[in-house]
């Protein structure tokens, strides 16, 4: 007999014969580690690898490890030598496909770490979205893309219980992905533009954050005219377009209105006291029908509204309450709309109005356009 391994160092504690029988264990041991790896990369290297293991198996010489019972000696053996060639044999095959890659086995940049998270969380929460978007809007729309929003939550454009929520969402983005609060809110706006049924919009990051709140006055507000918007719109590089396809972003979420809010709130004289809790109490009425899903529905109650104020008056209809049963039916009818007046203003502008009608019929060309502004926007 050859020389045994340092493993039969045990040999004056265990025996000699179990101490090759112990060697052949760790060898096939060692085969098997080496298997896993080759059944994942190259499969059909296996074959020869449990050829050569069986070899080896049977190479040992068959000689009893109890001369009295030969066969009962034997049976440790030959249970190891199957259980290990099962067990290649057997291992699953979808380990060996080479399966495409996944959003959970691919490494994420921290861009695609915000994105994933805010799909996730407007998921589970559709009204987020336009949270988020808003978000997005009132934070780049100010002072640029820096963050400052979050210093800014008192300010009459932005009380309200949807951007306090949509912050607390981006903090948690910001703690899980490593990135600043401008990249997240950012990053966020597009996510949410595409967890709605929008375009995907590729936004990077590298924003650095503000330490204190933008100048107040920035945001433009639902009362401007069409030639107010354009020129809001220009001094950001944006061109009709993509102002017009901005505008859009209101076929997502709803607006605070006063019905709903308390007499008490009502009364107070202090203007920003009575702005703030009407913010709080008003009741948020849909901009478009289906406020969590990003399409056309935004433009198509825009023009919707134009026409309807071209409409021929009837003479001498007075107050809706006085006219005929059968007119007062039909405009229960008629689904209320509820559009700001900036939104209204963009069919009494010429540029405006053939890009609204447009966009009410082509959902591919406001995606295209709405994209392009959000990146120069937020860029």
């Amino acid at each position: 007999m050859g020389r045994c391994s340092t493993l039969c160092r045990l040999r004056p504690y265990v025996g000699r014969r179990w101490c090759k029988l112990l060697h052949v264990a760790v060898a096939l041991f060692l085969v098997c580690l080496g298997c896993l790896e080759t059944r994942v990369n190259h499969p059909s290297a296996l074959v020869p690898s449990v050829q050569k293991a069986s070899a080896l198996v049977q190479s040992q010489p068959v000689k009893s490890l109890d001369s009295h019972s030969p066969r009962r000696s034997l049976l440790p053996f030959l249970l190891l030598h199957s259980a290990t060639l099962a067990s290649l044999a057997v291992w699953p095959a979808s380990v060996s496909a080479a399966a495409p890659p996944t959003a959970e086995t691919e490494p994420r940049t921290a861009a695609d770490c915000v994105r994933a998270e805010v799909l996730t969380a407007a998921a589970g929460d559709p009204k987020l979205a336009a949270a988020l978007l808003r978000l997005a809007f009132h934070d780049a729309g100010a002072g640029g893309p820096n963050g400052s929003i979050r210093f800014e939550l008192t300010r009459s454009e932005n009380v309200g219980p949807s951007l306090r929520q949509a912050l607390s969402a981006v903090e948690r983005v910001v703690l899980r992905c490593g990135v600043t609060w401008a990249d997240a809110i950012a990053i966020g706006g597009a996510a949410a533009v595409e967890a709605s049924g929008g375009p995907r919009i590729e936004v990077g990051i590298g924003r650095a954050d503000a330490l204190g709140p933008d100048p107040e006055g920035m945001l433009p507000n639902g009362g401007f005219t069409g030639d107010e918007t354009r020129a809001y719109f220009r001094r950001r590089g944006l061109s009709d377009e993509e102002a017009v396809a901005l505008c859009g972003a209101h076929t997502l979420g709803r607006w605070t209105s006063f019905l709903g809010v308390s007499k008490e709130c009502m009364d107070r004289k202090d203007p920003d006291e009575l702005w703030a809790c009407s913010r709080e109490q008003g009741q948020r009425l849909p901009f478009s029908e289906h406020p969590e899903a990003f399409n056309t529905e935004y433009f198509q109650d825009v023009a919707e509204a134009y026409r309807r104020s071209q409409a021929p008056r009837i003479p001498g209809a007075g107050r809706i309450k006085d006219r005929p049963l059968a007119e007062r039916q039909r405009l229960d009818q008629v689904r209320r709309l509820n559009l700001l007046p900036s939104d209204n203003g963009l069919m009494y502008d010429e540029e405006f109005r053939p890009l609204v009608l447009r966009f009410a019929g082509d959902e591919k060309a406001f995606f295209a356009a709405f994209a392009r502004g959000y990146k120069k926007l937020v860029g």
